[in-house]
C-alpha cells in the first residue's frame, strides 16, 4: 500500500510555554503526511473528512527530529483511512520513541470539490 514519510526539526518558534511542541502544530504536520499518502493512492486530489483519532503520548521537545509516516490502511468507494505514527528522535542520542499516533479519514475529490471513486489499486 501507499505510504509516506516526512522529517521535521522542532524550534523554539513552534512550542509552547513548556517548551514542547504545540498539538495544533504536529496535527498539521499529521494532516500533511495523511495527504501525501492519500494523494499517491487516490492518483489525485484529496481532501481531509475527519480524523477519528488523535492520541499524544509523549511530548516532544525542542531540538527533536520528528519522523511522520502515514500508511493506508483501508481503502472504500471513495475514501481511505490513512494511520499516521510519529517517533520523536533525540537529536544528540539518538533516542526514538513512539509519541503521538492518529487516524485520518481522506476523500478523493474532482474539480468540482465532489467525491470521485478511487481508482482499483
Amino acid at each position: 500500500m501507499c505510504e509516506a514519510r516526512s522529517l521535521q526539526v522542532v524550534f523554539p518558534g513552534d512550542t509552547n510555554h513548556m517548551g514542547t511542541l504545540f498539538g495544533g502544530t504536529l496535527m498539521a504536520w499529521m494532516d500533511r503526511v495523511a495527504y501525501f499518502a492519500a494523494s499517491r493512492r487516490a492518483r489525485g486530489t484529496v481532501v481531509t473528512r475527519k480524523v477519528d483519532e488523535l492520541e499524544f503520548r509523549v511530548p516532544i521537545f525542542v531540538g527533536d527530529f520528528v519522523e511522520l509516516v502515514g500508511r493506508i490502511e483501508a481503502v472504500g468507494r471513495t475514501s481511505m483511512r490513512v494511520v499516521v505514527e510519529v517517533h520523536r528522535e533525540n537529536r544528540d542520542n539518538g533516542e526514538r520513541e513512539l509519541c503521538t499516533t492518529g487516524c485520518f479519514v481522506m476523500v478523493a475529490v474532482g474539480d468540482d470539490g465532489a467525491p470521485v471513486v478511487l481508482p482499483p489499486a
